[in-house]
């Protein structure tokens, strides 16, 4: 059984997850627009995949590091980065290796 006052991991005391963009309705829709129109006449741009990953407090919810991604690929990228990081660093060498 883990000490929740002493952890011993990051990913005890973080959650790691993708969050959409904060874009109004307008952007969204033009975003949206786009990507349907690309994709009709075979191009790859797309707006609508970017979003943020997002380090957040378990105990609040608090979001602690969010950082734009471009897409996919780069989400997953650095998901699989900090997910190690999670798993092998202690909160605190975390917070100084993202500076939080």
């Amino acid at each position: 059984m883990t000490d929740v006052l002493d952890p011993a991991t990051a990913g005890e005391v973080y959650l790691l997850g993708l969050e959409p963009p904060r874009r109004g309705r307008v952007r969204r829709f033009v975003a949206g627009a786009l990507d349907l129109w690309c994709a009709s006449t075979g191009g790859t741009f797309e707006l609508s995949s970017a979003g943020v990953v997002v380090v957040r407090r378990r105990y609040d919810g608090v979001a602690e590091l969010s950082v734009p991604v471009s897409g996919a690929e780069d989400a997953g990228v650095l998901m699989g980065l900090i997910g190690e990081q999670f798993d092998e660093l202690t909160p605190e060498e975390f917070r100084v290796a993202w500076g939080i």
